[in-house]
């Protein structure tokens, strides 16, 4: 059945296209990149600052959505939790393969339209919503590790603090950001 064309569903939930995808329906891969690519060129130009890297990145990991959605587990999170965790590693591994870290535009983790959205409604606009809500610390070291792919002791080096209050930062960040999403839904 692979190649498989039917007929888009409406209203159908991530992880039933998902389900799809894994059995070889293309319209549904084209359904879930309607859904998520200019989310997932956006991470990528936030990071990467490249047109054409982002792009490439992008085509990526709905390559890789084609041939694992068999492997998408449910239980260890959402279809988007997925798909941007595939964008976020594969950008820091272009940054690192080409070094880019060293001579890439800083981003001001402090600036506070970091967390603008794009103007897109949906997952997008809550999370950033929802990352505008946290104090300013969290957004920082938030900001280091998912948009300049720093790990926990670079971050500490860079803002001059111990590791273990980035890591306490951290944790303190995303459970306040679960507990706000989960009102949201």
């Amino acid at each position: 059945m692979l190649g498989a064309k039917t007929k888009p569903r409406a209203h159908e939930d991530d992880g039933s296209v998902v389900a799809r995808i894994a059995n070889g329906e293309d319209s549904a891969l084209s359904t879930l990149y309607d859904r998520y690519a200019v989310l997932m060129y956006t991470l990528g130009m936030r990071i990467l600052r490249s047109v054409q890297d982002s792009e490439d990145i992008v085509q990526e990991v709905f390559t890789q959505v084609w041939t694992k959605a068999g492997s998408y587990q449910p239980e260890r999170g959402s279809v988007y939790t997925w798909l941007v965790t595939m964008m976020r590693k594969r950008t820091i591994e272009r940054l690192r393969t080409r070094g880019f870290r060293a001579t890439a535009q800083q981003i001001d983790v402090m600036n506070p339209a970091l967390f603008g959205g794009a103007g897109a409604s949906g997952p997008e606009s809550w999370v950033t919503g929802t990352l505008k809500q946290l104090d300013l610390s969290h957004q920082q070291v938030l900001a280091l590790a998912y948009y300049e792919g720093f790990n926990q002791s670079e971050i500490a080096a860079k803002l001059n603090i111990p590791v273990g209050t980035v890591k306490s930062r951290m944790r303190a960040a995303l459970q306040r950001m679960r507990t706000l999403l989960k009102e949201k839904t």
